[in-house]
């Protein structure tokens, strides 16, 4: 039995997450939660064992651990556009240079091994060029009713847009220590977005069902100037009370390819 996580519970009882009443599949949460949600998100996933997934742009460092992936018996394929990313990653991972964004990649894969029970990302869909040709190639990986599960940074939050607007050196020296993401891969944040209506209107009109879309307030940006921080934390308090989809720092979602 696994070892309960303390620093994960009391965060949970901390903060709560936060249901939309006018949407059931959107909740919101605090940042502080990013990857305890994620993670328990991933474990529920693959909790009956026995799956085919993909690992997209996981590269040096796969979401999950070589030991985790033979005890639920997973058939787990490393894709990542970066061979020299990969070839850092342990060599008992089957890893798939290659371009998600690219047909023949998604043929290649299909090829190799058929569709996927999951394909799962972790701050990897931001870097993507095309967020609709992103979800189209996630969409034709699934078998009917698999899951795609991704976390990302999300617009307009400060750090993210700097990101954006800025040249990647100063944007990276800027933001050093705001996330850990490094200047190698350009951030596009092409649908990278909160749950807002525009977005869950993208993702079915690409054809997925959305299942679960979280988004999280506040960020660490402006931790080095306490003065600011304790500003800026009030105002997440507030949008955690009166949440508004377009403010969000961070989100998960969660979608399902439709059966038949």
């Amino acid at each position: 039995m696994a070892t309960p996580n303390v620093d994960a519970s009391a965060r949970a009882a901390k903060h709560p997450l936060v249901q939309d009443p006018r949407r059931p599949e959107v909740q919101y949460a605090h940042h502080t939660r990013v990857m305890d949600v994620y993670e328990e998100e991933i474990a529920r996933c693959i909790e009956g064992g026995g799956l085919r997934a993909c690992d997209v742009g996981g590269g040096a460092k796969p979401l999950l651990s070589a030991a985790r992936i033979a005890r639920k018996q997973i058939d787990y394929v490393l894709l990542d556009i970066d061979a020299e990313e990969l070839a850092l990653a342990p060599p008992e991972y089957e890893k798939v240079a290659g371009d998600i964004l690219r047909a023949d990649t998604v043929e290649r894969l299909l090829a190799q091994g058929g569709h996927f029970d999951l394909v799962m990302t972790r701050w990897a869909a931001e870097h993507m060029r095309d967020g609709r040709i992103f979800h189209e190639h996630v969409l034709s990986l699934l078998r009917p009713g698999g899951v795609a599960v991704h976390l990302f940074p999300t617009l307009f939050a400060l750090p993210f847009t700097i990101n954006r607007v800025l040249p990647s050196g100063l944007s990276q020296r800027l933001l050093f220590g705001t996330t850990d993401r490094t200047g190698k891969f350009p951030a596009h944040y092409s649908w990278c977005r909160g749950p807002s209506d525009r977005q869950l209107a993208r993702l079915r009109g690409v054809g997925f069902q959305i299942e679960r879309y979280v988004g999280f307030f506040g960020h660490g940006f402006f931790a080095p100037v306490p003065p600011v921080n304790a500003v800026y934390r009030r105002f997440v308090k507030e949008l955690m009370r009166h949440p508004r989809p377009a403010l969000s720092s961070f989100a998960l979602v969660v979608l399902r390819r439709p059966r038949g």
